[in-house]
């Protein structure tokens, strides 16, 4: 990328600890246990760009994302927006500007969304909470814009989430991520609770609002088929690691890495051009005690020796990066 990027998350690590109470670990000489979710994680995105995460449920896409998004702080590494740590600023303001500049739009709406509250309240709150209008009447009418903007009625902001559909809610979760005038948006997994022909809606909506505010995306999701309509460039995690990133119609085109092919090859094939199609075999291995050397190697039909032994770097490969002790020998 030649600009700056607006987002960096380097070496970007989470371990959480899972151990049993004290006194259970006495009692059953059980030590400790800890869960590596995420390892050494680096990506850059740029401004006004879509760069999705990928990989099967447990790959630790969310851990990821809200540690991005400032609800979890990291084990260890950095993130920066605009050259800006969001975990080691001391400054208040500054880091209150930051969290402004940032949003989340979370995968369930009928769980994010507080039932109690009417949808008008809902959308305001971060309005105040940042301090962006002055007075009521000029909250109100932000709102109106915000529910117009996503597609739904002023006279909503009067309602209850439960009064709504799940498109519907969406749609809210939307106006209430935009109501702070963000620059970055996390989205994780925003469309898999919902319908087929609601998802494209919701989908079109974001690829809108992105060309009309110049907005910035970290998407998070499991659907291929999503993220390629959605990315300019994707990362595919497994077990807590990234194992390759490409611009999207490469990565469609000629995946690398066996992990991804994986992934693809059991993609149904819409086109008809008659490409088998292959399920995704075995399953990923427990985060606590993962395997030895490459995570992937007991799936992988390419491993080898070192595969057992090494975990693989990232490996630039033009503007493609990817973590196969295979691909760097030519077994692909």
């Amino acid at each position: 990328m030649s600009a700056a990027p607006l987002v960096e998350a380097e070496n970007l690590s989470r371990i959480f600890d899972v151990s049993k109470p004290w006194l259970n670990r006495v009692i059953e000489r059980d030590e400790k246990r800890f869960l590596k979710a995420v390892q050494n994680v680096s990506f850059a995105i740029a401004r006004k760009e879509t760069f999705a995460l990928v990989g099967e449920s447990g790959s630790g896409k969310s851990t990821v994302a809200k540690m991005v998004v400032g609800l979890l702080p990291p084990t260890g590494g950095a993130v920066s927006i605009d050259n800006v740590d969001m975990w080691s600023t001391a400054d208040t303001n500054e880091r209150q500007k930051l969290r402004r500049r940032i949003q989340m739009i979370f995968q369930d709406p009928y769980a994010s969304l507080n039932p109690q509250w009417r949808v008008k309240h809902i959308i305001a709150d971060p309005i105040k909470a940042f301090g962006l209008a002055t007075d009521g009447a000029e909250v109100e009418h932000r709102v109106g814009e915000l529910l117009r903007l996503v597609g739904l009625d002023p006279a909503d902001g009067h309602k209850y989430p439960h009064e709504f559909s799940g498109g519907q809610r969406q749609r809210i979760c939307i106006a209430r991520a935009l109501s702070s005038n963000p620059e970055f948006l996390v989205c994780d997994e925003p469309t898999s609770a919902l319908d087929v022909s609601v998802q494209a809606q919701i989908l079109n909506l974001m690829r809108d609002l992105q060309d009309r505010f110049d907005l910035t995306y970290l998407f998070i999701s499991h659907n291929l088929a999503v993220v390629r309509h959605m990315a300019a460039r994707i990362g595919v995690m497994y077990l807590g690691r990234i194992v390759e990133i490409a611009p999207t119609e490469e990565l469609f085109r000629a995946p690398q890495h066996p992990y991804t092919r994986m992934l693809l090859d059991a993609v149904p094939d819409l086109a008809m051009t008659g490409r088998a199609r292959k399920m995704v075999e075995g399953e990923i291995p427990n985060p606590i005690s993962p395997p030895p050397g490459c995570a992937f190697h007991p799936r992988c039909p390419l491993a080898f020796e070192p595969c057992t032994v090494k975990i693989p770097p990232l490996v630039a490969h033009g503007e493609r990066e990817v973590a196969c002790h295979a691909v760097e020998a030519g077994r692909i």
